[in-house]
């Protein structure tokens, strides 16, 4: 009896360590898909520079580096 205890509980330790390793571990097939980049191209106006009144900062650096990127290749 107090070995079929100790075993269960053993098993209720170990078990969900087992399955929290096997989920940290790199899938050999999977792709790590970034999200789209917003169209954020620069608007030039009559006088000068404008920017693009429909893209925050973040997003207009993200479409920057990435049609740098693209020129690069």
């Amino acid at each position: 009896m107090l070995r079929s205890l100790s075993l269960v509980v053993a098993a209720l330790i170990i078990g969900p360590a087992l399955t929290i390793s096997a989920g940290a571990r790199p899938q050999m097939g999977a792709r790590i898909h970034t999200p789209a980049v917003e169209d954020c191209t620069r608007i030039n106006g009559r006088f000068g520079y404008y920017g693009n009144p429909w893209c925050t900062p973040s997003q207009q650096r993200a479409w920057d580096r990435a049609t740098s990127r693209r020129r690069h290749r």
